[in-house]
């Protein structure tokens, strides 16, 4: 094939100017190295993508061509000695290049225009960006949803959300494509989908948009679409945690419909995997899910079914329940590559991870608020198991399961409201203390009034004449009786003497 000789710069370059948080990471990386043939002709990617990308691409393809808007950019890639392109989709549509034989735009549409580019809405971009691409060729498109539940959950105000590297934005453009339906409006019905899990241009999660919208909460594939919800969270200051919006999300077959994005594959490419994760891959068999050589049934998971059995209040279940994970079954025995002894020690950090997700997520149990702040439900959950809790079993069990929880609104809210409920609380028994001491106070005040009146009384009768009269006849007395008399003058004498 001639090699097509492209100018260094087209139109709608921009300098200086920096295209941050390029799309990449190892999870998109090895999806394109699945589907990407051993060898592929002319290949053009599109946008701002890291070097993962450009290594897989690279190793597929002598001919590559890298298109960025930036100048800065571009000259940086040409010094790796990778065929660039500055400028805008429109300027290089504009030269008529010879078609592509593979067209990636993991980035999307958004970051594909500069300052002197029309004002081109999504689907003419689009157009522009297949109309490059030969005929039955391999076209990788993302789509960003703003209709995610990331989206709707974001706390920040609208124009806090995006930066001004778009010039052009879709945000507000009507042709946008926000659910499957549209995509396939757009993009036609003969592609498939991939649910996208991804911040900062950072892919952590991709699952086959019909496996996620066939799962249910609980199940295998909802697990990884939440995991993958976690990750996208982790950047996003959100009103509310998207575990309870997810799972009714999953309860109604739509997890796919409100994904933070897609990744759409046009024409013919190499087998993948039904997900790909941080972690690794997995499939999705008649038998359930295949993550490496470990086969999971992809039925309801033990945590959903003991959330179920908490909010019912059924504890003689949940005892029966927590009793058929001693055997270790739910948990994984090795961490960062090091066997752990027995069961024990991961079902300890499960069961911390649990009481995290019950207590953090507001969920309803039947046990105490007092026994969440401490390891006191932690350690009757074991014994329910059949294991003694150990402080060294505890801890470990901490460090494995981390902190999983970030303040959000909504656990916010309900800390307030459980703040002014115990503050009313507390100024009802201050009220009730308060009056008590009104009380005790009168009471005291009555009783000192009475003794300074009993004081008087008897101060009025030390000075009255009956009292004289007594004391007259008492002295009387004494001189009447010469004994009595002469006794009391000897002792007067003596204790005279004894002076």
């Amino acid at each position: 094939m001639t090699e097509t000789k492209l100018p260094p710069v087209v139109r709608g370059e921009i300098q200086p100017w920096t295209d941050a948080d390029p799309a990449g990471g190892p999870v998109l990386a090895a999806f394109l190295a699945d589907l990407l043939p051993a060898a592929v002709g002319r290949v053009l990617l599109a946008g701002p993508h890291d070097t993962g990308v450009l290594d897989v691409l690279a190793g597929r393809s002598t001919d590559v061509t890298v298109l960025r808007r930036s100048v800065s950019d571009a000259e940086d890639l040409r010094a790796s000695g990778h065929t660039v392109v500055a400028g805008a989709l429109d300027g290089l549509a504009g030269q008529r290049p010879e078609p592509y034989d593979v067209v990636i735009a993991a980035d999307g549409l958004d970051r594909l225009l500069g300052t002197d580019s029309p004002a081109l809405d999504w689907p003419e971009r689009a157009g522009l960006l297949r109309g490059l691409a030969a005929p039955g060729a391999l076209v990788v498109l993302a789509v960003e949803n703003g209709f995610s539940i990331t989206a709707l959950l974001d706390r920040r105000p609208v124009k806090e959300r995006h930066g001004d590297d778009e010039w052009r934005p879709l945000r507000d453009d009507p042709r946008r494509p926000s659910s499957p339906a549209q995509i396939e409006d757009v993009l036609g019905t003969a592609g498939r989908r991939y649910a996208l899990f991804g911040s900062a241009g950072r892919v952590h999660t991709l699952v086959e948009s019909g496996a996620l919208a066939r799962t249910a909460p609980g199940l295998p594939g909802a697990g990884i679409a939440l995991a993958g919800l976690a990750a996208v969270a982790e950047g996003t200051p959100l009103l509310a945690p998207v575990t309870g919006a997810a799972e009714a999300a999953a309860r109604a077959g739509m997890l796919d419909a409100v994904a933070p994005g897609w990744l759409v594959v046009l024409g013919d490419g190499g087998p993948v995997h039904t997900a790909y994760t941080a972690s690794g891959v997995a499939d999705l068999t008649a038998d359930g899910w295949r993550f490496g050589d470990r086969l999971v049934p992809d039925t309801e998971s033990a945590e959903t079914e003991l959330f179920r059995l908490a909010a019912a209040e059924d504890v003689p279940g949940f005892r029966a329940c927590a009793a058929r994970l001693r055997d270790g079954a739910f948990f994984d025995r090795v961490h960062d590559g090091v066997a752990l002894p027995g069961p024990e020690i991961p079902l300890a950090a499960a069961w911390i991870r649990f009481r995290d997700r019950l207590v953090g997520g507001h969920r309803r149990h039947p046990w105490p608020p007092w026994m969440a702040d401490g390891d006191d439900l932690v350690t009757m959950w074991l014994a329910m198991s059949g294991v003694e809790a150990t402080p060294e079993m505890l801890a470990r069990g901490r460090e494995i399961a981390g902190t999983e929880s970030r303040p959000d609104l909504l656990s916010v809210l309900a800390d307030a409201e459980a703040a002014r409920v115990t503050a009313r609380e507390q100024a009802g028994h201050i009220f009730g203390l308060e009056r008590t001491m009104r009380f005790r106070d009168q009471q005291l005040r009555t009783r000192e009034q009475q003794l300074r009146t009993m004081r008087d009384e008897m101060r009025r009768l030390r000075g009255g004449r009956a009292v004289r009269a007594a004391q007259l006849a008492g002295r009387v007395a004494r001189l009447r009786d010469p004994k009595r008399l002469a006794g009391a003058l000897k002792r007067r004498a003596r204790a005279f003497l004894r002076r």
